[in-house]
């Protein structure tokens, strides 16, 4: 009796074509993912950049005061600072009365360095006067349709954000 026995398991060959049609299938997918995170980037800086601003807004409210958002860039991104400048009382559990956040370098911020508002959530410009402010944010390698964010504060202290093409300078829809 001759009895021939078959091996269980991946030829050579078949190993070589699943390599070389996953490798094709990352190559294809990994632009997309590139432009999926710097787009996630500069959405999470936004919001970041949201927050902060609401937080200063209702901590000028809540405390009867004027409270002031500094946005300080420099070569490792940029750094947002909430300041009352009574500093009598806790902003977000810190004792010096400054909230912190340090944000992505990868993500370029411009607007106004300052920010302040009034105890009825009013902005108050570093010029004071009581006009609207912009700030954009760009990834720094922008080559997508939302790799930048428009962020608008009116005068009366409504903020709202959208997102846009690089480069772009339109008005939020």
């Amino acid at each position: 009796m001759n009895s021939i026995r078959r091996s269980a398991g991946f030829t050579l060959l078949e190993l070589v074509i699943v390599i070389a049609v996953v490798a094709i299938t990352v190559s294809l997918a990994a632009p997309s993912l590139v432009q999926t995170i710097r787009n996630n980037e500069v959405s999470s800086q936004g919001m970041e950049l949201l927050g902060m601003l609401n937080l200063a807004k209702s901590e000028a409210v809540r405390r009867n005061t004027e409270v002031t958002l500094t946005l300080v860039t420099d070569s490792e991104g940029w750094d947002g600072f909430i300041e009352d400048p009574n500093n009598t009382a806790e902003i977000e559990g810190c004792v010096t009365g400054q909230l912190r956040c340090t944000f992505n370098e990868n993500v370029a911020l411009t607007g106004v360095s300052e920010v302040s508002f009034n105890n009825r959530g009013y902005i108050r410009n570093a010029d004071d006067t009581w006009a609207g402010e912009t700030f954009y944010l760009q990834h720094e390698q922008c080559s997508g349709d939302r790799q930048r964010r428009r962020v608008d504060i009116t005068p009366t202290g409504q903020i709202s954000s959208c997102q846009l093409a690089c480069n772009s300078t339109a008005a939020c829809p």
